[in-house]
């Protein structure tokens, strides 16, 4: 593997490890559980030797930490039936349609 691919694989090992750190800060087994599969996948493609395969997991990793960033949300209940969402900056915010039942709009 050459330098700089091997320097890619680094860098994406680190970026997914840093947004795990920052989606699901102050949650002590959500950190411990992202570590340990970010850990297995990384060891699972370690025999990886194919510039192109490399190069794919490289992208694939890309996107999952994409994926962390924007759409995972960490919430707490702070009371009963109330619940506090962590939204960042990164997060995806999707309009919400309200829902008409359609048996009230024929009356």
């Amino acid at each position: 593997m050459s330098l700089n691919l091997r320097r890619k694989v680094l860098q994406s090992f680190k970026q997914l490890h840093k947004t795990r750190k920052s989606v699901f800060k102050g949650d002590t087994y959500a950190l411990t559980e992202a570590r340990k599969k970010i850990n297995d996948e990384f060891k699972k493609c370690k025999h990886l030797t194919d510039v192109s395969s490399i190069q794919e997991m490289i992208k694939y990793s890309g996107d999952v930490e994409a994926e962390l960033r924007t759409c995972v949300i960490q919430a707490r209940q702070v009371a009963p039936g109330k619940y506090q969402a962590e939204i960042t900056a990164d997060t995806v915010k999707l309009d919400n349609i309200p829902f008409k039942e359609c048996c009230s709009d024929q009356k």
